[in-house]
């Protein structure tokens, strides 16, 4: 079973070096082959390359420039903030308009900073991995029925018990929206399941009518690394090429929204709120 790559760790295209520090590389946070066409999602961060810092800031007005592989300008697109982890670190939001599949090519102004150079990414007509628009796998997921200590599958050290009410193939085929959480807080590398856990559990007392189900990510917490962890079915069954993800299923079914490391809870409120339960 292919191991989980942290935001961190996937396959990020850097943008043309440059070495100054008023000139930041930006860093597209999706993985590799999971861009697909229409309106994307897309995560950007700024990293100085001087210090390997993540210098986005909720402080600075951010946009970005969409080309195509010969650098034509396809559109800008106004940046919105989000925090990976609270008062830590963040990075920058937009959905973005892809035309048809291809190479293309994003720059980015943010605050006092000098544009970045071109980043490069494909996009792709069939993503691998469970996105807007698709069937929702109906995954066997572990419930509080079998497995009252919650311990046993929640790595959250506080845990909403009614995340652990539904298995997730439940929850997609009720004919309810649900919003389906893929976290591992004690092992996620780069602190970011946490604060979406969080977020979701926040959310969820406001929308009675959603199921909100979280799925741990790996099987046994009871390691020391999670390289000697083993993710749960659910986790090949979606295809997550990383974590934290949060979906959310309408009553039909079909997966209307996908995030990926990060979002404003005004954006999943947003979703929420056009959906009828």
């Amino acid at each position: 079973m292919r191991r989980l790559l942290a935001l961190a760790g996937l396959v990020f295209l850097l943008a043309t070096a440059c070495s100054s520090a008023t000139t930041p590389a930006a860093v597209i946070g999706s993985a590799d082959g999971t861009i697909g066409v229409g309106e994307q999602r897309v995560l950007i961060a700024l990293i100085d390359l001087s210090t390997s810092e993540f210098v986005a800031s909720a402080e600075d007005e951010a946009e970005a420039i969409l080309r195509d592989e010969d650098g034509t300008p396809l559109g800008t697109y106004d940046l919105e903030f989000v925090w990976t982890v609270p008062d830590v670190r963040g990075l920058y939001a937009a959905y973005f308009d892809i035309p048809e599949p291809g190479v293309y090519q994003l720059s980015v102004k943010a605050g006092s900073f000098n544009e970045t150079g071109p980043v490069g990414f494909q996009a792709v007509a069939d993503p691998v991995i469970v996105t807007v628009g698709d069937k929702a796998p109906a995954s066997e997921t572990r419930t509080s029925a079998d497995f009252p200590d919650l311990s046993v599958i929640s790595s959250d050290p506080n845990p909403d018990p009614s995340f652990y009410d539904t298995s997730v193939a439940t929850a997609v085929t009720s004919g309810s929206p649900s919003v389906i959480v893929f976290a591992t807080p004690a092992l996620c590398e780069t602190a970011a399941c946490g604060p979406m856990l969080d977020q979701a559990k926040e959310i969820s007392a406001d929308f009675p009518g959603v199921d909100f189900v979280h799925v741990e990510v790996f099987e046994d917490l009871q390691v020391q690394s999670r390289l000697d962890a083993t993710p749960v079915d659910a986790v090949d069954e979606w295809r997550l090429p990383s974590e934290p993800w949060l979906y959310v299923v309408d009553g039909d079914g079909i997966v209307v929204a996908a995030l990926d490391g990060a979002f404003n809870n005004s954006e999943l409120v947003d979703v929420l709120t056009g959906l009828s339960p």
